[in-house]
């Protein structure tokens, strides 16, 4: 076990130790100084201990029930004609046949279950939804490896010279799964739909969005009321999911039935069972070499909430592929699969978020004492291997990242003197059902424990967690956001314009409302200038830590773990060749997975 920065008393250790021996497997403590890099390749280099050095961040109704087959590599459906392998980045083309590319199924394990279903509007899907979104659905712009807008479904998008007027334009000949053209008239249609979804059309609200009308069979002109110069990063995850309306016509029926234009189409959805994806065979995209995309007949998609669980299962063979948000198995993940970790820019950061707008944490002294009763680098050795604490929402490399923003040390003492003379709350901590995050719980029950509070814990599946975090049922949250890849983008989570009382639904969890952070956040929409951005992006960093909104834990770095016989995880080929973040807060596209036969 990698030992703490600082020294740790002698009564730390011991209920750290205990908490190891009854809720983990002997290997799950933590790994020897050396996380390494394993036997199999990475996409992208895996975590460790030193990498906070770097300073440069959810077609007709399901199926009768069936049994998910075992076999992962069976041919499901008519392949294609091929012409050649592929080559995967930074390693040499495959020995098999070119026609061996295509075909199969991919065994994928999920964190979670998307119970919303599959509209993308109505939906509320955490990361391993928008893993399944992104198979059926193509995003009408993506996220660039610098933090720029990539036109995707879209051939191009421009605006005027203030940012008040946009055109989106869409590729030609793209059809939807049930064979009608995206066109302006979809896309119009998609924007009516936006601003009718009870969370989806903050999108529009935010924008001030005025108008959208169709210019030409492929084009559509925007209109907003306001300056919003990140205006088309809005459309890179489920706003910009297009749907055909067909689909929005089917009304309460659509999550059932979606009808998207990506590589995927659905067959078969037994709810936290399995979700069967089949391969759309007039798909619009190719790979690097020109052929047809995707190479899988088709992929079948296991929810395991448990993070043991869902691991052992991957050991034994019974999946293909699983997704991960945790440090606790780095080694082992680099030694026994492929592992595809995201790189250290633009991470997600795990963080205890309290509910603001009630006792006891309406009250900045009481989140003062709280974080400086959270022996955070204890919880990050057990947690992360010994990552140093987050100062703030933004990963190092990410704009707005500072390496000391204020945030309070561990000081259990005088969180200690606070709630002695305030007087001690009682609350419970809310989180999900896995191993790991009852750990963590229970280890900052422990730690808050020794300050004199009296705290549960409160477990739920992640779907029910999330839809008691919008209606602010909670007083403690254990939260995993903020990627920090446009300040812009985060309005919704922060800005005060999102904090309404509960019980009304908000995307700002914790209802912040702090002057300094919607100052930055008003001009930030208004400001192209790189600098400028990063300097709001540090000053809403040091409102954080000193509002203390957040206890902010560390830095989660997701993760693919895939058999030796899954190629291409990480591989995406823009239409015009740009460069994607890989595994981007764990959300990947599968329409280059191929399997061999080995």
């Amino acid at each position: 076990m990698i030992a703490s920065s600082r020294d740790m008393r002698g009564a730390a250790w011991r209920w750290l130790v205990a908490l190891c021996v009854l809720a983990l497997l002997a290997s799950a403590c933590g790994g020897d100084d050396d996380t390494g890099d394993g036997g199999s390749p990475p996409a992208t280099s895996a975590p460790s201990q030193d990498s906070q050095d770097a300073q440069d961040p959810q077609p007709s109704d399901s199926q009768d029930e069936q049994p998910v087959e075992q076999e992962s590599r069976d041919a499901d459906e008519e392949s294609p004609e091929p012409t050649a392998a592929p080559t995967l980045p930074d390693e040499e083309p495959p020995p098999s046949e070119p026609d061996e590319i295509y075909g199969g199924t991919l065994v994928f394990a999920l964190e979670s279950e998307t119970s919303g279903g599959w509209n993308p509007i109505t939906t509320s899907a955490a990361t391993s939804g928008h893993i399944v979104l992104r198979q059926l659905y193509d995003p009408l712009v993506i996220e660039g490896a610098d933090g720029e807008a990539i036109p995707f479904l879209l051939e191009s998008f421009s605006s005027n010279d203030d940012y008040t007027e946009w055109t989106f334009t869409l590729r030609q000949g793209i059809t939807f799964h049930d064979g009608s053209p995206v066109n302006s008239a979809a896309l119009v249609r998609h924007m009516e739909e936006l601003s009718r979804g009870t969370l989806a059309r903050l999108a529009i609200e935010e924008a001030s969005m005025q108008s959208y009308e169709a210019v030409d069979d492929l084009s559509v002109k925007i209109t907003l009321g306001r300056t919003f110069v990140d205006f088309p990063l809005g459309f890179t995850s489920a706003g910009g999911f297009l749907g055909a309306p067909a689909m929005y016509d089917l009304g309460n029926d659509s999550p059932r039935n979606p009808i998207g234009t990506g590589p995927f189409m659905l067959e078969q959805w037994d709810e936290h069972e399995v979700t069967r994806l089949v391969r759309n065979p007039n798909y619009w995209r190719t790979d690097a070499e020109g052929r047809q995309l995707p190479y899988l007949d088709a992929i079948e998609f296991r929810p395991i909430e448990d993070d043991e669980a869902r691991f052992n299962t991957l050991r034994a063979g019974d999946v293909d592929a699983s997704v991960d948000n945790g440090g606790r198995r780095v080694e082992e993940y680099n030694e026994d699969f492929k592992a595809y970790w995201q790189e250290d820019k633009y991470t997600a950061t795990t963080s205890v978020l309290m509910n603001t707008t009630r006792p006891p944490f309406d009250n900045v002294e009481i989140r003062r004492a709280l974080a400086q009763c959270t022996d955070r680098q204890t919880l990050n050795t057990v947690l992360w291997d010994g990552q140093p604490p987050a100062t703030g929402p933004f990963s190092p490399g990410t704009p707005g990242y500072l390496e000391d923003s204020g945030f309070p040390d561990y000081d259990p003492d005088a969180g200690r003197a606070v709630f002695e003379r305030l007087g001690a709350p009682s609350f419970d901590i809310t989180t999900t059902v896995t191993t790991l995050d009852l750990l963590q719980a229970e280890l900052l029950v422990q730690m808050w424990g020794e300050c004199g509070l009296d705290v549960g814990i409160d477990q739920m599946l992640q779907t029910e967690a999330v839809t008691t975090a919008v209606f602010g049922n909670f007083a403690v949250f254990v939260a995993v956001n903020h990627s920090g890849y446009s300040l812009a983008m985060e309005r919704f989570w922060w800005h005060s314009g999102y904090s309404p009382p509960p019980p009304v639904p908000a995307i700002n969890f914790g209802r912040v409302a702090d002057p300094r952070i919607d100052a930055a956040l008003d001009e930030v929409i208004t400001t192209d200038d790189e600098q400028r951005q990063r300097e709001l992006a540090e000053e809403v960093n040091r409102a954080f830590a000193e509002g203390v909104y957040n206890i902010w834990l560390y830095h989660s770095r997701w993760l693919i773990a895939a058999q030796d016989h899954v190629n291409g995880v990480d591989n995406l080929t823009l239409p015009e060749g740009e460069e994607h973040p890989k595994i981007f807060l764990g959300r990947v596209f599968l329409a280059e997975v191929w399997l061999d036969d080995s």
